[in-house]
This record gives C-alpha cells, sequence and structure tokens, in this order.
C-alpha cells in the first residue's frame, strides 16, 4: 500500500504542475505589443517635419527593417522545441502535427518536447514501481495518467470554445452596429478586437492585423476556422462575409439574421442541458463511486484490498473494474450529448 501511495502524492504533485502549466488562463499578448509598437512607430514618422529629407528616408528605412525582423519574430512558431535531440525524434512522427494544432486550439503556448515530458513525469512513478515489484499491471495502470495532460489540452479548448460561443452573439451585434454607422469590415474587426472580451477580442485582433500587414481578406478569414474548428457560428459567419463579398448584400442585415439564430439556438442548448442534468449526475457518480469506494476501503481495512494489489488476479480485477465503470460513464455521456 505505501507505493500506491507514493504513486498517489507523485501524481497529484504532478497534476498541480500540469494544471498551473496548461491552464493559464492568460493570454499571450506578445504579438500585438509589437503591432502596437509598429502603429506607434508609423505614426511617430507623420509627425516628423522640419528635418532634412535624407535624414527622415534613412530613418523611415531602420524603422523598416526593424517592423521585418518583428514580423518575421510574430510568425515564428511558438511551439519550437527546447531541446533539439527530443525535436529530432519527435518531429518524425506525424501525430505531432496534430498535437500542434491542438496546442494551438487551446492557445496553449509551451514547447512540444516540454509537453512530451510532463506525459512521461506520469508515467515514470508507475514504471519504476513496476521494476522493483516485477509487476506488468501497475505499468499498465500508469498509462491511463498519461493521457491526463491530453484531457487538459482538450479541456482547456473546450472551454476556450465555450467562452467564445458565449461572447460570439455579442460580437456580430457589433460588426453589424460599425457597419451601419459606416465603418470598414476591418475597421469593424478592430472595433470587435478592443472591446470585446477574450478570447474572442485575440481572434479578430489576429485576423485584423494579419489584414493590415497586407494578407488577403478571403485567406484571413478562412483561416479563422482554424483556431475554432468546432464553432458552427464562426462557420456561418465566414462564409456569410465571404458570399457578401462575392455577390454583395446587406452584410449587416445578414449579420443580424445569424445573431437571431445564435441566441434561440443557445436557449435550445439550455433546455435540453436542464432536461439532462439528472442523467448527467448518474454518469458521474458511477464513474467517481467505484474510486471513492476503492479509497475509503483502503485506508479503513488495507488487509481487506491487499490482494486486489498485490495479486495479479486482483490487479486484473481492478483494472476491468475500473475499465467497466469509465465505460459505463462514457455511454451515459454520450447519450446525454445531443446535438442541436
Amino acid at each position: 500500500m505505501a507505493d500506491f501511495f507514493i504513486i498517489f502524492i507523485s501524481v497529484i504533485t504532478i497534476f498541480l504542475v500540469a494544471y498551473t502549466l496548461l491552464f493559464d488562463e492568460e493570454a499571450d499578448f506578445s504579438i500585438q505589443k509589437r503591432l502596437l509598437e509598429i502603429k506607434q512607430r508609423k505614426a511617430e514618422n507623420t509627425k516628423i517635419k522640419g528635418r532634412n529629407a535624407d535624414k527622415i528616408y534613412e530613418a523611415l528605412e531602420k524603422r523598416e527593417k526593424a517592423k521585418k525582423i518583428n514580423v518575421t519574430e510574430m510568425l515564428k512558431d511558438q511551439s519550437e522545441y527546447r531541446i533539439p535531440l527530443l525535436g529530432f525524434i519527435l518531429g518524425r512522427f506525424q501525430f505531432i502535427e496534430k498535437l500542434k494544432r491542438l496546442m494551438k486550439m487551446a492557445d496553449v503556448k509551451m514547447p512540444v518536447d516540454l509537453f512530451f515530458m510532463i506525459v512521461s513525469a506520469f508515467i515514470l512513478p508507475f514504471l519504476v514501481l513496476a521494476l522493483l515489484n516485477n509487476n506488468i499491471f501497475i505499468f499498465l495502470m500508469g498509462i491511463f495518467p498519461g493521457f491526463i495532460p491530453f484531457g487538459f489540452l482538450h479541456l482547456k479548448f473546450k472551454g476556450r470554445l465555450k467562452k467564445f460561443s458565449s461572447q460570439f452573439p455579442d460580437s456580430l451585434g457589433i460588426i453589424s452596429n460599425s457597419l451601419r454607422a459606416g465603418h470598414s469590415l476591418l475597421a469593424s474587426f478592430q472595433m470587435v478586437a478592443n472591446e470585446s472580451p477574450y478570447p474572442v477580442n485575440k481572434l479578430f485582433k489576429t485576423v485584423s492585423d494579419e489584414i493590415s500587414l497586407g494578407r488577403e481578406m478571403r485567406e484571413a478569414l478562412q483561416d479563422m476556422n482554424n483556431y475554432m474548428p468546432e464553432s458552427e457560428d464562426l462557420k456561418f459567419f465566414v462564409t456569410a462575409v465571404l458570399i457578401q463579398k462575392e455577390i454583395g448584400g446587406n452584410l449587416a442585415e445578414i449579420l443580424d439574421t445569424l445573431n437571431f439564430t445564435i441566441r434561440e439556438r443557445e436557449k435550445i442548448h439550455g433546455m435540453i442541458k436542464t432536461q439532462t442534468a439528472q442523467a448527467q449526475l448518474s454518469g458521474l457518480v458511477l464513474g467517481l463511486a467505484p474510486l471513492a469506494i476503492t479509497g475509503l476501503v483502503a485506508l479503513i481495512s488495507p488487509g481487506y484490498m491487499k490482494p486486489l494489489f498485490d495479486t495479479i488476479i486482483g490487479n486484473l480485477a481492478l483494472f476491468t473494474a475500473f475499465l467497466m465503470s469509465f465505460t459505463g460513464f462514457m455511454i451515459i455521456r454520450k447519450i446525454t450529448r445531443i446535438r442541436v
């Protein structure tokens, strides 16, 4: 039992470290700061008066070179490897690109090799105890904690998507009102970037800055879906804007209709969530009850639970019980998840 308490303490410690690293809600606005510096320098250029033309041209040339350097740094991959050897090994696997994409969608600024170090840290205590006790089932049980960081990324992305979905209708209202006031679509995006909360502001800030730096609006809009690929609302918005640019029409009215549709769908989502709350709670109890009971019995009567941890048959029974509980939880969750 002492070995398993050591594992428990180690996993909890790693869990807290991973939570701190992966669930940092403070967005990285270094790119926006660099762009702001570029805009301020551009504004300073317009204020230069009474100087020699050659000096002005030389100053502008130096600032243009500095701007190109800043743009190069902004486009630099944020998830590059810290350790070249690990980068060489991990870069040979195709799933690394999918992991980078998931980290980008979750807005996690972390090198991929550091992420895999965290995954290894979850598995390592089980591997050491499996070698010391010559019991492969301990290592098999340790594989599941290795998926915890991946679950963190998924949960962080889902949380970001939920925030985006709740804030997006208000952003559509800002864009439609701005268009009615006579502003351009780019100016409307910049207004959303300044007025909306995270993560909507970051998405529109990125798109508006890309367009300002010379990227085609169609490409920038289509790339928005890569940041929130599971957002149907964003896909409708991008499609509506692109169609309007091709055939014309009143974009403000289109966005108002889309805004109304999104809000009505959110009401239906709320009704479904209320109706399925009891079933979801049942699934949660089904998943957590075996773990809680096992922990309590192990603390009250360690000898009674000892065969489960010290014998091969007990390890197999424990593994099967946890697997069946997890399967039941996932089945109930799938049943109660209704798409609208």
